[in-house]
């Protein structure tokens, strides 16, 4: 253990990285705190469809602390993606994008935690839960020739059911190891070549002990944001931000919600998935974007972080993605799918320049 810490306190490191580099660690942590809560809540998760949505209301309403545990793990989950969604900016900004391999491992963990987000917001089994997982589980159905038998299997029957809240508790439970071991393959190859810095250039001379400079500095973030999370946690604990208010009835598959909407952080995809009106062609449009992100790894396009037009194209995708989330909130009608399917696909060309 002693030889490892060693190791990890040697490495060479730029002398010239900011906190925009403390990311990695910040989102390390927060998948720790995730992972140990939800932990704490399986034991108390009954995963049958006539009882799973009364377990969650017996976590919060019965035992010692059950509530402000589920708001750690709900509202971690937002944290983690904040925290993903920028560590993805600095990518951008600084070339990470050109070392191929810790790009890919990077853009496999982030779908990872996707699946594993969308499959814990449908265990409460709410209403939003429900129609959630009824929409988004549907789109398998649009694959040619084996979309109703592979959506039938997911299930585990004809429909959502009480299979398939036991898969995807089974799932949920899973993932996380998936994600763990493809972020020690990402740490991994970040260390055989280094990180990259500030100029977005190569610096090979210009590296310092990772251990002398930046161990305090990424103590410092974790306490910050661990200060500003508990304070809202504990002075805020009643306020639901970022959660639907359907999601507090339980499923009822005979009442259709007027507005079937996912977690914040997946609105960007929902508004590009339903701006086609087909459903083969939001399929497609999502793939290309993913596709486009992985492609990355092969650009050379982003020079220097103080390209002039880097920076305008990168300022450009933050809009674009701002705007797509708000989008996401809005009702299916014109002109909110218009904007979406035109912020969508210039979205997509500005990553594909």
């Amino acid at each position: 253990m002693k030889k490892i810490l060693s190791l990890v306190l040697s490495i060479p490191t730029p002398s010239n990285i900011s906190l925009m580099w403390n990311f990695g660690s910040l989102l390390g942590l927060s998948m720790f705190v995730q992972v140990l809560s939800g932990f704490f809540l399986s034991m108390h998760y009954v995963a049958e469809i006539n009882l799973a949505f009364f377990s969650y209301i017996f976590m919060g309403k019965l035992f010692l602390n059950g509530f402000m545990l589920q708001m750690v793990h709900a509202h971690f989950s937002s944290i983690i993606f904040i925290i993903m969604y920028i560590h993805i900016l600095k990518s951008l900004l600084n070339k990470s994008f050109n070392n191929i391999m810790m790009w890919i491992s990077g853009n496999i963990m982030l779908l990872l935690i996707m699946m594993s987000a969308f499959l814990g917001y449908v265990l409460p089994w709410g209403q939003m839960s429900f129609w959630g997982a009824t929409v988004i589980t549907n789109i398998l159905s649009s694959i040619p020739y084996l979309g109703p038998k592979i959506t039938n299997w997911v299930w585990g029957g004809f429909s959502v059911d009480n299979a398939t809240l036991n898969r995807f508790f089974s799932l949920h439970f899973l993932v996380p190891f998936l994600v763990l071991f493809m972020s020690i393959m990402h740490l991994n190859i970040l260390h055989m070549k280094g990180s990259s810095n500030q100029m977005g250039l190569n610096s090979s001379n210009d590296k310092v002990y990772f251990g002398k400079s930046f161990v305090f500095k990424d103590m410092v973030s974790l306490f910050l944001l661990m200060f500003f999370y508990f304070f809202f946690l504990l002075f805020y604990l009643d306020q639901h931000y970022s959660m639907a208010k359907e999601n507090f009835f339980p499923a009822d598959p005979l009442n259709t919600p007027l507005h079937i909407k996912p977690e914040w952080y997946f609105m960007f995809a929902y508004a590009l998935l339903r701006s086609v009106p087909s459903k083969v062609g939001g399929i497609l449009s999502l793939l290309i974007l993913f596709f486009l992100f992985f492609l990355l790894a092969l650009s050379n396009s982003f020079y220097s972080k103080f390209f002039f037009l880097k920076k305008i194209k990168i300022l450009l995708i933050i809009f674009l993605f701002l705007m797509l989330t708000n989008l996401g909130y809005k009702m299916i009608e014109y002109p909110f799918t218009e904007l979406s399917l035109f912020s969508g696909v210039l979205f997509m060309f500005l990553l594909l320049l």
